[in-house]
């Protein structure tokens, strides 16, 4: 697994040229109600700004992003998405030994190579509901830790206070899909970030605000971290549209109501559904997608994937995660009428 493909899901543009086909994007797991109508109009209001240069970490959405979590500013820093933050990081501390949980993001682990850092997983089992074993952590300076899980989509740790526990020099969490659960503020270590040097809160607004393209995250940390950080952060990191989107869209509190009603009907809609095809497995999740198992043993996810993606589908194949297999697919939860058609074309092909 050292040679691991780091592909990830989204990738409709490879789709196209290889299939000669559009397809509903299932593998990305994305906001399926889409930019709100208010954030495009101030988009296009504004495009006359890629005129100019960016502001380096602007302060105007530093401070609305501490101030929507109830810290200071100093504690807050921007990224180009929260992927180039988990580069930052690497680079920065440039750890010998990083802690891992698997199967998890991957860029975790390509980043720690970047800098020669050696790798000690922390095996999830399947038996254990995919959680976070305490008894079975091994020395690392770093941790990294994605909760809510990718790809399982649960909680591997199930509460701050058992996080809170870690015992490594430098625990990076990242929460990029935290938004969707409803209590977010019961399982975020954002305000202990702020205080506590041994922890950093990766957050993006790629998922839950549906902005991809326009790449935007930020992290929490003691201001001494930040200002490590800093000195190995390129300038003009984030472009000006996606400053603007990430300032108004915290405001968007509807959309934050709106979409967090409508994951819930739909992904109980979604498992009822899906617990009527024998051939598959799935497992509890708290966002907006789902890991499955694929019990029949003629049909390998590759082979899935490319008989969905035949009949207009494109899920994600989990074989190149460590810690699963190609027995695994992950699914995002799209709108209703797309999910149908997925459930649908699933029934096709799994019998």
């Amino acid at each position: 697994m050292d040679n691991l493909n780091f592909a990830h899901g989204g990738n409709v543009y490879e789709v196209k040229r290889e299939y000669k086909k559009d397809v509903i994007d299932f593998s990305a797991n994305i906001n399926p109600l889409g930019l709100p109508a208010g954030i495009k109009k101030a988009l296009c209001k504004n495009f006359d700004k890629i005129l100019h240069y960016p502001e380096s970490q602007p302060k105007k959405l530093q401070r609305k992003i501490a101030q929507y979590w109830g810290i200071s500013e100093e504690n807050i820093l921007l990224g180009n998405g929260s992927v180039e933050l988990i580069y930052l990081i690497a680079h920065t501390f440039k750890p010998k030994i990083a802690a891992i949980p698997a199967p998890s993001f991957c860029e975790y682990q390509r980043a720690a190579k970047s800098v020669g850092s050696r790798i000690r997983f922390l095996k999830l089992k399947e038996r254990e509901g995919f959680k976070l074993n305490l008894s079975h952590l091994p020395y690392a300076d770093i941790l990294f830790l994605c909760n809510p899980n990718n790809p399982t989509g649960n909680l591997i740790a199930e509460n701050s206070d058992f996080i809170e526990k870690l015992s490594y020099k430098l625990n990076v969490v990242d929460e990029a899909f935290m938004d969707f659960l409803p209590d977010e503020k019961k399982h975020t270590l954002i305000r202990l970030a702020q205080k506590n040097k041994r922890f950093i809160v990766l957050r993006t607004l790629t998922k839950f605000f549906a902005l991809p393209g326009l790449r935007i995250g930020y992290l929490a940390a003691h201001r001494d971290i930040i200002n490590k950080l800093k000195y190995y952060l390129p300038p003009w990191n984030t472009n000006c549209l996606a400053q603007i989107a990430a300032e108004l869209i915290l405001s968007e509190k509807e959309y934050i109501k709106k979409t967090r009603k409508f994951m819930a009907e739909e992904r109980e809609f979604f498992f009822e559904q899906l617990s009527q095809i024998n051939g598959l497995k799935f497992y509890p999740t708290a966002v907006n997608f789902v890991l499955i198992k694929i019990k029949d043993k003629d049909i390998t996810s590759s082979i899935l994937v490319k008989k969905l993606i035949e009949k207009g589908i494109l899920v994600r194949d989990c074989s190149n995660f460590r810690g699963l297999s190609n027995e695994f697919i992950r699914i995002a939860i799209r709108s209703h009428n797309e999910n149908l058609k997925l459930l649908a074309k699933l029934k096709e092909v799994i019998h």
